[in-house]
């Protein structure tokens, strides 16, 4: 499958910091959605895994528009926080994401660091099930509209019905 550009579809941007680290949240939003959507759904999902997350204090908001390079900033209506308490730096390397792939086959997925839930992964193998109240109420905040988030193709994205959980060697490395 041959790659697409970056550009390829409009980008919501939520930065975000979170034990003394910054990071960004991307949502994809299609040509039948908008950056108002992509922020509500930012909002959704942050609010439906804030039980599984350290403090994340949000830094801004920005938008980059179909074909364009750069992104501009835009005004964050959500919550200033999400999440509570403190770990210390090696926590912001602990990740959960969600996948999916759109009908042409692109692979979507949904990052997010600084987030609690590898404490016991020998229980769940680095991955929880949509029987877990958190990863069910992430999806639904993904799976709310159809065209937002979608693939870099703009085409919409089918979800796995699980997050993956674990430790971001990147991060791990920067750490230390």
């Amino acid at each position: 499958m041959a790659p697409l550009p970056h550009n390829n579809t409009g980008i919501f941007y939520l930065d975000y910091s979170t034990e003394g680290f910054d990071h960004v949240l991307e949502i994809r939003f299609g040509t039948g959605s908008s950056a108002l959507e992509a922020a509500g759904v930012a909002d959704a999902f942050l609010s439906a895994m804030s039980t599984q997350m350290f403090l994340h204090t949000i830094i801004g908001a920005r938008v980059q528009d179909i074909g364009t390079n750069v992104s501009y900033p835009v005004e964050w209506d959500g919550d200033d926080t999400y999440g509570s308490g403190t770990e210390g730096a090696y926590a912001t390397a602990i990740y959960t994401s969600f996948v999916g792939r759109s009908l042409d086959g692109r692979r979507a997925r949904i990052f997010l660091f600084g987030t609690k839930n590898v404490a016991d992964p020998a229980d769940h193998n680095y991955r929880y099930d949509i029987a877990t109240s958190w990863v069910a109420g992430s999806l639904a905040a993904l799976e709310a509209l159809a065209e937002c988030p979608v693939s870099i193709s703009g085409d919409p994205v089918n979800w796995k019905q699980y997050a993956n959980v674990g430790i971001n060697s990147y991060w791990r490395n920067h750490i230390r």
